[in-house]
């Protein structure tokens, strides 16, 4: 995929600077291949936040990883022995592991607990099958949930709404978490004072930002422009197991509170 085509992939979610960088790099893209981060910042006249915030909503990791995605795409040949995506498979399962591994999530544990309905909300094909694993985990423990379409124009959404309350907990399955279509559910939920939870690729993104709380797994793009359509989602699901049986060690901690006091 050339670069201009992931730019009109992703184009409803940038803003007035997002698109003068890619502007940018339309323009020039042999020369952003030789910048470093701070360099295209500056000549883009932004900031280093932004320009990786900017790479991030068009699935990239960093500005490293999309600055290599033009190398590759401008001279395939230069590039081709410094990737493996098996690679980014582990690279992304152990940047996994170590956020669960600093993560114990007791805020949520404790607001799980006492919420009177679950609601999970997905954007997506694989954001669809992560929510159903989720969904599947929590019932097995006893907390069911129920999935439903992230739109605010769904009749299930709608339906949902009439009932909602502030006592109710709401995930959000996003990868990118740049899904700006969301905004419309997302106020509609904070005019019921519910709460949220994201769960989106570990990166700072305006879902995360919106959400009462954030879960995070690592996804990373092919490296390879020929297979663009692919992204590693494996992580997702460790996430999800490592928060699920995480809420049932949390629960069995309580019983033993309850006994013990």
């Amino acid at each position: 995929m050339h670069f201009s085509d992931i730019i009109n992939q992703h184009y409803e979610e940038l803003n007035e600077v997002d698109l003068s960088m890619g502007k940018f790099i339309l323009n020039d893209a042999p020369q952003v291949t030789l910048m470093s981060t701070n360099e295209f910042a500056k000549a883009c006249h932004s900031s280093k936040s932004s320009v990786i915030r900017f790479a991030q909503k068009l699935g990239f990791t960093g500005f490293s990883e999309l600055r290599n995605y033009l190398k590759w795409q401008h001279d395939p040949s230069e590039m081709k022995q410094q990737h493996s995506f098996k690679e980014r498979v582990f690279e992304d399962a152990k940047r996994t592991i170590t956020y669960l591994q600093e993560n114990e999530w007791l805020s949520i544990y404790r607001y799980l607990e006492d919420t009177q309905h679950v609601y999970l909300l997905a954007t997506g094909v694989t954001q669809q099958s992560q929510a159903a694993e989720l969904q599947r985990l929590l019932l097995l423990i006893g907390k069911p949930a129920q999935l439903i379409p992230a739109s605010s124009q769904s009749n299930e959404f709608k339906r949902i709404v009439e009932r909602l309350t502030e006592k109710d907990l709401i995930f959000v399955l996003s990868l990118s978490g740049e899904n700006r279509h969301l905004a419309n559910v997302l106020n509609i939920l904070s005019i019921h004072n519910s709460t949220t939870v994201s769960i989106t690729n570990m990166q700072n993104n305006w879902l995360s930002g919106r959400a009462d709380y954030s879960l995070y797994a690592s996804s990373s793009r092919n490296p390879n422009p020929d297979d663009w359509w692919l992204q590693t989602a494996s992580s997702f699901f460790l996430l999800i197991e490592a928060f699920a049986f995480g809420y049932m060690d949390f629960r069995r901690g309580q019983d033993h509170e309850d006994v013990r006091f």
